[in-house]
């Protein structure tokens, strides 16, 4: 697959107009980034590449962190075969993920999902999610231009959307090209959301790196769509710069709650650093919550 370097090029440009949406996290770990280095760890995801020694080691630790039952679910099922595809490891990151989404399949298993908006990717563990379990939906990924470009590449890569069903958003009043499939946003152009009949937005991580500004925009987004919200993120967080964020403070609303607790598959996590299983620094709590 060829790349589209008019995306490349365009994403590139807009990393100076976007630098203004960053919190002090994103300052500081954006500021040596290799934007072509599809597999450097960068802060915003893993990306494994498959071997022996790492395919031992990620099977023996996942199932001693996550729960037993998950491995044999359709979405475990899912995730894999697109790893495979990839000669990608299925590690913690995933995992959070892959148990994500088998709680939005069952939750909203009744429910139409025809547009999906992930706040906050990295490495494209939500897209392939969304991409797997909403398979007829259309996905809009809004984030930092770098993170976008690298997410660009990986798919790219391993060829998981094709370039001709991939839109960038130059401009707000942009109007979606027919049949395209992802939709890629920087947050410059976040507005650009608004009464887009998304019915599902989803924010793993990245509200807990906001500006707590930025968090109630999007906040005002996700309620003009009259939709559903998951979000999982840290209880409490300060920021290099001293930005405290509170997940308890974000700006809920009136929303229906169908989920509000601490997210059990958020409490460890393992590493090659003995005594290889950790804490997370930090509980993380995650909810589900429909607006009408």
């Amino acid at each position: 697959m060829k790349k589209n370097y008019k995306i490349l090029d365009k994403l590139k440009l807009l990393i100076r107009e976007n630098n203004k949406y960053k919190s002090s996290h994103w300052n500081t770990h954006l500021k040596n980034i290799d934007l072509n280095n599809v597999f450097k760890n960068n802060h915003y995801g893993s990306f494994e590449i498959n071997n022996l020694y790492k395919n031992i080691f990620n099977k023996i630790f996942t199932f001693l962190i996550f729960e037993k039952k998950i491995f044999f679910s359709n979405v475990y099922k899912k995730y894999k075969s697109l790893f495979n595809k990839m000669n990608r490891a299925i590690d913690c990151d995933a995992m959070r993920h892959i148990l994500t989404y088998d709680l939005l399949k069952k939750k909203l298993q009744n429910k139409k999902i025809k547009n999906i908006c992930i706040i906050g990717d990295g490495r494209i563990n939500g897209l392939i999610g969304a991409k797997s379990i909403f398979p007829n939906s259309r996905i809009f990924s809004i984030n930092l231009p770098e993170i976008l470009i690298n997410d660009y590449l990986i798919l790219n890569k391993y060829r998981i959307i094709k370039n001709k069903n991939i839109q960038l958003i130059n401009k707000v009043n942009d109007k979606i090209i027919n049949k395209k499939k992802l939709i890629l946003i920087t947050p410059s152009k976040k507005k650009f959301l608004l009464n887009k009949e998304i019915d599902l937005f989803i924010n793993i991580a990245s509200f807990q790196e906001m500006p707590l500004g930025e968090i109630k925009k999007y906040f005002a987004i996700i309620k003009k769509n009259s939709t559903y919200l998951y979000c999982a993120n840290r209880e409490y967080k300060k920021l290099y710069g001293g930005e405290v964020l509170e997940f308890n403070k974000y700006p809920f609303g009136n929303g229906k709650i169908i989920v509000y607790e601490d997210c059990k598959w958020h409490k460890k996590f393992y590493s090659p650093k003995p005594f290889f299983i950790h804490n997370y620094d930090g509980n993380i709590k995650h909810c589900l919550i429909k607006y009408n």
